[in-house]
């Protein structure tokens, strides 16, 4: 009977650890996309390419990551996990994405969070908490 009580701990933490993951995966993904519209007009006026204002997108992806973050469950600072977030925005293509190796084609907003997961049925045998770090990036929209 124990052991059947830890298998069945593991999976229910298992399955709370996957799905908050998702939901981070969700949050991340937003905030690129919306921070990838963020088109640095003065440069598009003088020179007719695309780019984007590293400031604005900047500001936006912490923006949205305090919106989004704010309704997970589990998720106690959103502010704090939003201004400790990795942001870069590359406007000189074709490059990598510095956190996830993906090929960008088009200038494009990449973010990475770090977010702490406690566990709540294993934390009765030690395993108390893990990070989990999520990855996104959205290019340019056109």
């Amino acid at each position: 009977m124990p052991t059947l009580m830890l298998v069945f701990a593991l999976a229910i933490d298992i399955a709370t650890l996957q799905m908050q993951k998702l939901r981070l995966r969700y949050a991340v993904d937003l905030a690129t996309v919306t921070a990838a519209t963020a088109v640095d007009s003065e440069f598009y006026s003088r020179t007719g390419r695309l780019q984007l204002d590293p400031d604005a997108a900047t500001a936006t992806t912490r923006e949205y990551l305090v919106r989004n973050l704010g309704g997970l469950p589990d998720i106690s600072a959103p502010a704090a996990i939003a201004s400790g977030a990795d942001i870069t925005v590359i406007n000189r293509v074709p490059a990598l994405d510095p956190y996830t190796g993906m090929t960008l084609d088009r200038p494009a907003v990449c973010a990475r969070i770090h977010v702490p997961h406690r566990f709540s049925v294993l934390g009765w045998i030690g395993i108390r908490a893990v990070e989990l770090t999520v990855a996104a990036n959205a290019e340019i929209r056109i």
